[in-house]
C-alpha cells in the first residue's frame, strides 16, 4: 500500500498555482493600458503641435512643409497660434462659424498663447476667410484683413489653393511685423462698444514723467531764489483798512431749464460697414468667445 503525503493532491496544486496566473494577467492588462495611454498622448501632442489641417486635401507635401515651417517661425516669434484649415464640407455652417468652432474645439483659446489666427479655404462655401482671437485682434484690423484676402484671392480663383494659403500667411506675417497700429480700437458689431488700445513705450513713460519733474524742480529753484531776496514788510491792517458794509437784496424773477440729449457717436470710420485703418471689428462666437475678422471673400 502506497501512502500519499498531505498537500500533494492535484486540487491543491491547482490552487497554489492560481495566484501566480492572476498576477501575470494583471501585469498584462496594465501593460496594455499603459501602451494605450502613450499612444493617445502622442496623438494629442501631434494635434497640438500641428499648423496645417488640410481636411479638403488641397496641398502637396512640399506646400504643407513650407506652410508649417513659416507658421512655426511666426509662433516662436509672437507666441501665438498660426493655423491653416481647409474644408470640403462645412456641414451647413458658414465659413466663419467653421473656423471659430475649429479654434475653440481644439482648445487653442485656452492653451496659454497670446492669441491666434485661423486662415481658412472653404470649398463648400467657395470662400476665403479668417478669424482672430486674443491679441491677434489688435494686429489684424479690418483693413489688414482685407489685404490678406487680396493676397490670396487671385490664386484661389485659379485653383492654386496652396499658393493662396501661402500668400495669405505671408501677408499675415507682414501685418504682424508692422505691429499694432497707433490708432487701433476694437468695435463690437453686436453692442456698438468701442475700446481704444493704449500702449506706452519706455520712452513715452520717461518723457511723461521726466519732463514734468524737471519743470517742477526748475520752478521751485527759481521761486526759492526770488523770494529769498525779498525784504520783510509788515502791513498795518488797523491803520490802512477801511470796511464798509452795505445791504443788497436780489429777487428771483424767473428760471429756465434747458435739457439736451448729447448723442454718443463713434469716431470717424467706426460705424458698421466702414473699414477705418485702425478698427478691428469683433463679435461673439457660437461658443461664447470673442473673435475678430470673419468678413470673408468669395472666390
Amino acid at each position: 500500500m502506497v501512502e500519499r503525503e498531505p498537500g500533494t493532491y492535484g486540487t491543491g496544486s491547482r490552487l497554489s498555482a492560481s495566484p501566480g496566473g492572476m498576477t501575470v494577467l494583471l501585469r498584462y492588462i496594465l501593460a496594455v493600458c499603459i501602451a494605450l495611454l502613450v499612444i493617445c498622448g502622442c496623438t494629442l501632442r501631434v494635434w497640438a503641435a500641428g499648423y496645417v489641417f488640410d481636411d479638403a486635401g488641397l496641398f502637396s507635401d512640399a506646400e504643407t512643409a513650407q506652410l508649417t515651417q513659416t507658421a512655426s517661425e511666426l509662433e516662436e516669434t509672437y507666441n501665438m497660434n498660426f493655423l491653416m484649415l481647409t474644408v470640403a464640407d462645412a456641414q451647413g455652417r458658414s465659413s466663419r462659424d467653421a473656423a471659430e468652432r475649429f479654434y475653440e474645439n481644439g482648445g487653442y483659446d485656452s492653451d496659454g498663447k497670446n492669441g491666434g489666427i485661423v486662415l481658412l479655404i472653404d470649398l463648400d462655401n467657395r470662400e476665403l476667410n479668417l478669424v482672430t482671437n486674443g491679441e491677434m485682434i489688435l494686429y489684424i484690423t479690418d483693413a489688414r484683413e482685407e489685404s490678406i484676402y487680396d493676397a490670396g484671392y487671385a490664386y484661389a480663383s485659379e485653383g492654386d489653393y496652396g499658393g493662396a494659403m501661402l500668400a495669405m500667411l505671408e501677408q499675415t506675417a507682414a501685418c504682424m511685423k508692422k505691429g499694432i497700429p497707433d490708432n487701433q480700437y476694437t468695435y463690437d458689431t453686436e453692442t456698438g462698444q468701442i475700446i481704444r488700445h493704449r500702449s506706452l513705450t519706455a520712452g513715452d513713460w520717461l518723457l511723461a514723467v521726466g519732463v514734468p519733474l524737471c519743470c517742477a524742480a526748475f520752478a521751485c529753484v527759481i521761486l526759492y531764489w526770488r523770494y529769498r531776496r525779498v525784504k520783510k514788510y509788515e502791513y498795518s491792517l488797523g491803520q490802512n483798512a477801511d470796511i464798509r458794509i452795505t445791504g443788497k437784496e436780489d429777487n428771483l424773477v424767473n428760471q429756465f431749464v434747458t435739457h439736451r440729449r448729447i448723442p454718443k457717436s463713434p469716431p470717424p470710420g467706426s460705424g458698421p460697414g466702414s473699414s477705418a485703418g485702425g478698427r478691428s471689428s469683433t463679435h461673439t462666437s457660437h461658443g461664447g468667445g470673442t473673435f475678430g475678422g470673419g468678413h470673408g471673400r468669395k472666390f
